[in-house]
């Protein structure tokens, strides 16, 4: 087993338990006048809580670990907020007025089983709660709550990856092939890489680090974001091409596409590689094998 299957083996139960706690149990000291309300609760722990990689999360916490910070549950709650933001794309990438997708790993979507207007409040409810949680965050001083939060909201928001989302609308109407993958290139960036990146610099951000070495994350988590992105449609190539799925694979072909990606794999190491000679604190191995365990 590999040093990052590991970290996932020890650390994704408490991520899923964190989430679990959250979405369970709201803290009623700062709402007002909710009632449990059996329909809602379902919804919105369905969406949250659906089996998943956790991926995001996990990036956060080993970015920690690799600077040799002991996680501890306020380093997993922060990192948890990560989730519930990926969670709302999901939850809102799946509607009828965006891609139409009845499934998501292999369930239902949220607005299939619960219709469409919960589903987007569902999302609504999933994006705002992320703050939430950051903001009750006591382990940190509040100048790295504000930074991790600023990180989160600009990553995901009205300039990230919602403007991904809509990169992509548009792109189910370009019919130039150039055209199309410089489209799909930034949809990759901004709907896939941007959250990867912000769950790499919360971490940075939850341990302080400076300016030159959250450059230096930033840049390995692009391209790790990149190459999940890219990996992933390498995977699916043979089911996207039956359902007619334009992904880069099919723009680019096969072999251009794996070159693409090692590439990517390349770069994201020299990330690591510049960060360990900057700063004598960080071990790269545990997100080395991230990169390898993503491009394998």
């Amino acid at each position: 087993m590999t040093r990052f299957k590991d970290f996932i083996k020890q650390y994704k139960p408490m991520v899923q338990a964190a989430l679990v706690k959250e979405v369970t149990e709201p803290r009623t000291e700062l709402i007002s006048n909710y009632e449990k309300d059996s329909t809602y609760e379902a919804a919105l722990q369905y969406a949250l809580l659906t089996p998943g990689k956790r991926l995001r999360p996990l990036l956060a916490l080993a970015v920690m670990d690799s600077f040799g910070k002991s996680i501890d549950a306020e380093a997993i709650k922060a990192a948890s907020a990560i989730e519930w933001v990926h969670a709302y794309s999901l939850v809102h990438d799946d509607l009828p007025e965006m891609d139409n997708d009845a499934y998501r790993r292999g369930q239902l979507s949220v607005h299939a089983k619960f219709g469409p207007a919960l589903a987007v409040l569902v999302g609504d409810a999933l994006q705002a709660n992320a703050y939430a949680i950051l903001s009750s965050l006591t382990a940190v001083p509040a100048e790295q709550q504000v930074k991790m939060v600023s990180t989160l909201a600009n990553r995901s928001g009205a300039f990230g990856m919602v403007y991904g989302q809509v990169l992509d609308m548009r792109n189910h109407h370009v019919s130039d092939r150039l055209d199309e993958a410089a489209v799909l290139m930034k949809v990759y960036q901004m709907k896939t890489a941007d959250l990867i990146m912000a769950a790499a610099l919360i971490g940075g951000h939850y341990l302080s680090l400076d300016e030159k070495s959250l450059l230096l994350v930033a840049r390995y988590a692009q391209n790790l974001g990149l190459l999940f992105q890219i990996a992933d449609d390498i995977d699916d190539y043979e089911q996207d091409e039956k359902e007619g799925v334009a992904s880069l694979v099919h723009l680019y072909g096969f072999a251009d596409s794996q070159t693409l990606a090692a590439n990517l794999r390349e770069q994201a190491k020299t990330a690591l590689a510049d960060l360990a000679e900057y700063d004598q604190h960080f071990d790269s191995a545990l997100l080395t094998d991230l990169i390898d365990l993503i491009g394998a």
